[in-house]
């Protein structure tokens, strides 16, 4: 079983090896206002989702109802891989993940926008800017509140996502990800991404994946950012609950 589960990992690594050198190829294409960095993301997250054997189930409103800016719950380095096939948008990053092997060369071209949290507001209107961008094409942004994984369901959000929501006037989507078992891919204590690979290769192959996204909120109905945070925080406790 452990040979097996090495191979899979083997594979997923030569996949995600393969699509982000096809991304670095294709990087001209966004000048041209296309989209194959999205499809390129679409079928790298098809492509490692089948070696490892999760069956996705998605509910919810379709995928281009709406442009804004999706919110989701980060508990796996599989939420990644996940969203990022299944929703219209490109990740909002740390910068840290520009230092990863392979993940942050893919990353780096299919306009995933990184973020230095030690620069605070400016950081907000930098991310903004590139937001705007993003938009125009009819993508959406990927983001986690809660600004790193957590092996409980949900921690307290941060602002940023909600106050660029503010700034770009652009709706915040919810997203809810759950996984059965949770164990097999959401390890209870962070630690390198490699390893948990390592270690989620050798389970069985019936990991479900279930994805459903919630109606848009609009952030004109609100007062502020945090009261926003506060509302979509709650509707987000009571879809999982």
């Amino acid at each position: 079983m452990r040979i097996f589960g090495f191979i899979r990992f083997i594979f997923l690594f030569l996949c995600t090896l393969f699509f982000s050198v096809l991304a670095g190829l294709c990087f001209w294409t966004r000048y041209l206002a296309w989209n194959v960095d999205y499809y390129l993301m679409y079928l790298w997250g098809r492509s490692c989702t089948v070696i490892y054997g999760i069956k996705r189930v998605r509910s919810g409103i379709k995928k281009k109802k709406s442009v804004g800016i999706y919110v989701a719950p980060h508990s796996s380095f599989w939420d990644i891989i996940i969203l990022g096939s299944e929703l219209r948008g490109f990740f909002v990053s740390k910068a840290e993940v520009l230092k990863w092997p392979v993940i942050g060369l893919g990353a780096k071209f299919v306009r995933t926008v990184f973020i230095d949290r030690e620069k605070g507001v400016s950081a907000l209107r930098s991310i903004s800017r590139s937001a705007e961008k993003i938009f125009i094409t009819g993508n959406s942004l990927i983001m986690f509140p809660e600004g790193t994984r957590s092996y409980d369901h949900m921690k307290s959000f941060k602002g940023g996502a909600f106050h660029i929501s503010f700034i770009t006037k652009k709706p915040m989507i919810p997203v809810m990800l759950k996984y059965t078992p949770r164990e097999a891919v959401v390890p209870k204590v962070k630690g390198n991404f490699i390893v948990e690979l390592i270690k989620q290769s050798m389970y069985s192959w019936s990991v479900r994946a279930e994805i459903r996204v919630l109606e848009p909120i609009d952030p004109k109905n609100f007062n502020n950012a945090d009261e926003l945070k506060d509302h979509v925080l709650k509707i987000m406790h009571k879809e999982y609950n």
